[in-house]
């Protein structure tokens, strides 16, 4: 590529000075330039648009293991990078040279030397990127613009691909897949994008509701209807009018009440409990389960012209296992979220990251969720090692003195509390967060279960997805 007044130019710099002066000479130059200030917000603009070049300082927030050279090498080959920095050192020259900058510049530059530099990196720069280049380019800009969903393996980077499309439209969706896959997270993306995102999104959770007033917290009621009802109750359904109903655990929705939801779906229309006029209502239908509808319909658990309405477009979510490098994505985001501001803890061991990634994650997203927290809450040094890890993890490590690292730091009673927390973990995996289930296989009353989620900081509500 020749030197060209269009060229875009992302500059990367926590000093606002820099960054102001430098940007606006730039501009003067005849060049279109981003200014930010840390690695962090440079990757998400990178993975946002199309940069001609990259002008970028070392010594900046979020990029003390050079994270923005390492993955602009690795994502975007073909976009030159220049280091500007105040700080030089061997290592990171070193590094930065292996990792094929264009050019690696000390503070303070003289604007001519940098306009030489940006100009020779940019004349360097191939005509366009190949074809697969452009493609994973475009994927990776659709994938910015789902930042409540984190990832980009291929089959997220597809996923994203197809909410992209189906957002835009009002048909039904049925989103299906392993419990902790992360199916609302993917219902409230949708309606985000959708023409409905304006009005409310209303979870309504098919396992939460006793059957006996299912009817009643869905289509409301008026005052006198039954016992109890001291005044008129708007239901769940019409709160979200011209908005998005998402029905959570929808294979869990009682016989009856799936013909009622089926006339709602065909008429638009419900009568609430005690009135005789029905009620319009303009509603989009997202439904979540982690059950075999197919199974369900066969037994006759589950209407089948009901299913064939709601799922009109059907989601099957990936589970953690397949999902490659996201489970180290997902890790860090993780840790950065749950770590309080006073924590000394920095990151993971390698040894860690391996585990991770050889875990095969039968309780998906929440369940490395609750391991990171778990892992912050003991950890001691400023990296997470394999002693913080739960038994189950250090099963997948890659070698046993990995293991034995694991279990020689932990004394009987720490190995005990570490057995009774991965049981709690796996009984409300399977129950889906239901705790009076989780207590019944259990063999236990519904307040000792409490009592133990509560010794052990874990709240059932993370494992209803």
């Amino acid at each position: 590529m020749t030197d060209s007044p269009t060229a875009r130019i992302l500059i990367a710099d926590d000093e606002p000075l820099y960054l102001r002066t430098t940007g606006e000479l730039l501009r003067k130059a005849g060049y279109s330039c981003e200014c930010v200030g840390d690695a962090r917000a440079a990757v998400e603009a990178l993975s946002r648009e199309t940069f001609d070049l990259v002008l970028s300082d070392l010594n900046m927030p979020g990029n003390a293991e050079l994270e923005l050279l390492r993955q602009g090498r690795a994502r975007w080959p073909n976009t030159p990078l220049i280091v500007v920095t105040g700080v030089p050192s061997l290592p990171t020259a070193i590094e930065s040279v292996r990792l094929g900058i264009a050019d690696y510049l000390l503070k303070p530059v003289r604007f001519d030397d940098l306009l030489s530099s940006v100009r020779r990196a940019l004349a360097r720069r191939p005509l366009a990127p190949p074809a697969a280049e452009r493609d994973e380019i475009e994927r990776r800009a659709l994938a910015a613009r789902f930042p409540e969903i984190i990832g980009d393996s291929p089959p997220m980077l597809e996923l994203f691909d197809v909410i992209d499309r189906v957002a835009k439209t009002d048909a039904n969706i049925l989103i299906t897949g392993e419990s902790g896959t992360g199916k609302e997270v993917t219902a409230r993306a949708i309606h985000r994008h959708s023409p409905r995102a304006q009005h409310n999104f209303q979870v309504i959770d098919c396992t939460a509701v006793p059957e006996t007033l299912f009817e009643s917290v869905l289509f409301g009621h008026v005052k006198g209807s039954f016992t109890g009802a001291v005044k008129d109750q708007e239901g769940l359904l019409r709160r979200c009018h011209l908005g998005t109903a998402f029905f959570d655990e929808i294979g869990e929705l009682p016989g009856p009440l799936q013909a009622k939801l089926l006339r709602v779906i065909q008429e638009q229309t419900f009568t609430p409990v005690g009135k005789s006029e029905p009620v319009q209502v303009d509603t989009r239908f997202l439904c979540a389960t982690n059950r075999d509808l197919e199974l369900e319909m066969n037994a006759g658990r589950f209407r089948r012209d009901l299913f064939y309405r709601l799922s009109v477009i059907h989601l099957e979510l990936p589970p953690l296992r397949q999902r490659g490098g996201d489970v180290v994505l997902l890790a860090q985001k993780f840790l950065t979220d749950l770590r309080p501001n006073d924590s000394h803890v920095e990151g993971f061991s390698d040894e860690v990251l391996d585990c991770f990634k050889r875990y095969a994650w039968p309780g998906n997203i929440r369940e490395l969720r609750n391991v990171v927290e778990r892992a912050v809450a003991l950890e001691r040094s400023d990296q997470i090692g394999t002693s913080s890890l739960p038994p189950a993890l250090l099963a997948s490590a890659p070698d046993r003195s990995v293991r034995r690292e694991g279990a020689a730091g932990a004394s009987r009673e720490q190995a005990l509390e570490e057995a009774e927390h991965a049981f709690l973990i796996s009984l409300l995996q399977q129950h889906q967060g239901n705790v009076s289930h989780a207590a019944e296989q259990a063999g236990m009353s519904r307040q000792g279960m409490h009592k133990l989620l509560k010794k052990h900081a874990i709240s059932a509500a993370r494992f209803r997805d």
